[in-house]
């Protein structure tokens, strides 16, 4: 524990109170429970709120268990609604149930159990219900007064939502253009709604809106048009960033079950959630023996044909791991869909022809130099190559389309399936070449 004097105390209140919430979130990750303490009753009110927010989940449940009834009830009046229903979700059960009941206002607690209901990673758990929004009749005179008397942040006043008498969504205003505009009306400035989401989207369609209009806040409407809560840009880039980790995870077969940090995590965890994949791998790999057994012969008659094997598996699962994740982005800015499957087929077929022809003279090449192979063998291995190659780009470019229909994760083809069923056609591929080749 850091021993503090008053002039101290008051040099940290000023330098704690003027950080950035994600900066101070992680140091008070860092502190001890005494210095915990002391931090937290020198820090604002919504600051601390703030920064809390940013914790993570072992960490807030140490700030709730330190802080008083007292400070509880205004860290939790501090918090915005998705960013309370963020922490409840964290919370333990019997934590959860104390804060319902003597901590959140009556008021609140209908739309906290509305937000709570939403699925988990759907747009309605992550949407804020905090925003302004004025009648397109509205004059700009009475949208200030309005704005004026607003409790929300000053962040949540940027911009303002536009409805019609009905409270169908229209669109939105700067406040910046309404300060600028106020001897006219609001629709005569105000600019047409881009785009809008459900609260039961995936949260994932939040950040491809973000990205596609460059909006600042993506609008959340039910299923009339009217206007239910926002998705702030930042947020959509927190979205994007558990996305990605999420989409990585998948690709090398890594199955995340929690947040939590490397560090925090023990050893066991972490091996339970690479194993899985390595397991399936491991069982479906199974067909590559079933293959090998099959073609003992013509392995015994052509040992040289045995070194290429890895070489040929390798080239087939890296072409269609290319494949898979060019059309996994594609996906995922809208650029192809379903409907295109065969154009899709045809234009990975073209890939593979390029691909294949400039790898297999390459590769001859180096047969011819290194490897002193008959002209048969060589011939073999390169037809192979050229044949895995063309089929791998298909399998690879095809297989996010089939799971994206089917509502599965594309990027799960990208990772270690895609290679299991490329490697068993490889396999394939060779020893029937081999075998009308070699006359084996």
């Amino acid at each position: 524990m850091i021993n503090y004097n008053v002039e101290k105390l008051k040099d940290l209140q000023e330098e704690i109170n003027t950080m950035n919430p994600v900066d101070l979130a992680e140091r008070l990750v860092e502190l001890s429970n005494e210095d915990l303490a002391i931090w937290i009753k020198l820090l604002n009110k919504d600051l601390l709120a703030d920064a809390f927010a940013e914790l993570p989940r072992n960490k807030k449940v140490e700030v709730m268990e330190s802080l008083s009834d007292e400070n509880i009830q205004d860290l939790v009046r501090e918090l915005d609604g998705d960013e309370l229903v963020d922490t409840l979700q964290e919370l333990p059960a019997n934590m959860v149930r104390n804060l319902m009941n003597r901590f959140i206002d009556s008021k609140r607690r209908p739309i906290i159990n509305k937000l709570l209901g939403y699925p988990e990673e759907s747009v309605g758990s992550i949407m804020s219900v905090d925003f302004m929004s004025i009648k397109i009749s509205t004059s700009p005179e009475d949208a200030l007064e309005k704005i004026k008397k607003s409790e929300l942040d000053s962040d949540r006043l940027e911009q303002i939502w536009i409805t019609d008498d009905s409270l169908v969504l229209m669109g939105f205003v700067y406040l910046a253009d309404i300060i600028r505009n106020r001897n006219k009306s609001i629709e005569e400035f105000f600019h047409h709604i881009t785009a809008s989401v459900f609260a039961t989207d995936d949260q994932e369609i939040v950040a491809k809106l973000a990205r596609r209009y460059d909006l600042g806040e993506i609008p959340v409407t039910d299923s009339e048009g009217r206007l239910v809560g926002i998705v702030p840009a930042e947020w959509a880039i927190d979205v994007l960033h558990e996305e990605y980790e999420e989409d990585l995870g998948n690709i090398h077969g890594i199955s995340e079950s929690s947040s939590d940090s490397y560090w925090d995590k023990s050893s066991f965890q972490i091996a339970r959630e690479r194993t899985t994949w390595l397991i399936i791998c491991l069982i479906t790999a199974t067909m590559t023996g079933f293959i090998i057994k099959r073609y003992e012969s013509v392995l015994a008659a052509s040992v040289a044909l045995t070194a290429y094997i890895p070489m040929l598996m390798d080239s087939g699962g890296n072409a269609g791991t290319q494949s898979s994740t060019t059309i996994i982005r594609s996906l995922y800015t809208g650029e192809v869909n379903f409907k295109e499957f065969f154009r899709v087929i045809f234009k990975e077929f073209s890939i593979g022809i390029f691909v294949g022809i400039a790898l297999v003279l390459i590769n001859y090449i180096r047969m011819y130099l290194l490897d002193g192979v008959s002209h048969t063998i060589s011939l073999t291995v390169s037809v192979t190559l050229l044949l895995t190659i063309i089929l791998s780009k298909i399998i690879g470019g095809v297989l996010p389309l089939i799971a994206d229909k089917l509502k599965i994760d594309p990027t799960i083809m990208a990772g270690p399936l895609i290679t299991t069923i490329v490697d068993t056609f490889v396999l394939m591929i060779y020893f029937e070449v081999a075998s009308f080749l070699m006359g084996l």
